[in-house]
């Protein structure tokens, strides 16, 4: 979960899928086939965790599967690093607004300005300002450097504030218990070998 200011500040960056909540050395301390097991659960419910994080920030914020799927990353469980839980992770890049389902609205009389809004948690979040709200395609802000203006495209917007909104404690029980359904279900079948 990515970090958020305020009473929430403590919160950690990613997600992590753990089979084992003991040391490094308790986990070398298990036989072969139960690291197996342990490693394999906790890689298959993280692939599955990606999958649903991935469809659920896509589906939430309107914004191409592809771009979410591109900054969703997972650190896998490892056998020879002996790490027994596996990471996801958020590359917090903007997604281009040409990737987002987003809308402008006037935020003057004027008529020259606007700001570009997009949805979260089913509702309309604002996310960027003073924009041309005549402009076609790709929306186009202006910036001053020196004496000149000049004109840009808007940059983009990140995905932090939908992967906190669905990073939450339903995911880590889906988390939670996908990972002990997997683990009895791989470790039946390493030890019937």
């Amino acid at each position: 979960m990515a970090r958020r200011r305020g009473k929430n500040s403590r919160l950690p960056k990613g997600v992590v899928v753990g089979g084992l909540s003991e040391s490094q050395k308790a986990f070398k301390a298990l036989p072969a086939a139960t690291r197996r097991a342990i490693a394999g659960a906790v890689n298959e419910q993280a692939a599955e965790t990606r999958k649903a994080l991935v469809g659920r920030i896509s589906e939430d914020g309107q914004v191409r599967r592809s771009e979410v799927n591109k900054r969703v990353t997972i650190r896998r469980a490892s056998l020879k690093e002996d790490r027994p839980f596996a990471e996801l992770k958020l590359n917090r890049a903007p997604v281009r607004f040409r990737h987002w389902q987003y809308s402008t609205r006037q935020t003057d009389g004027t008529g020259t300005r606007a700001s570009i809004w997009v949805r979260k948690g089913g509702q309309r979040m604002r996310v960027w300002g003073f924009v041309n709200p005549q402009g076609k395609g790709v929306p186009l802000t202006r910036y001053r450097k020196g004496k000149r203006d000049r004109i840009r495209r808007a940059a983009g917007w990140g995905l932090k504030n939908h992967w906190n909104h669905q990073v939450n404690d339903r995911l880590r029980d889906e988390i939670a218990t996908g990972v002990d359904d997997k683990f009895l279900r791989r470790f039946e079948k390493e030890w019937s070998k």
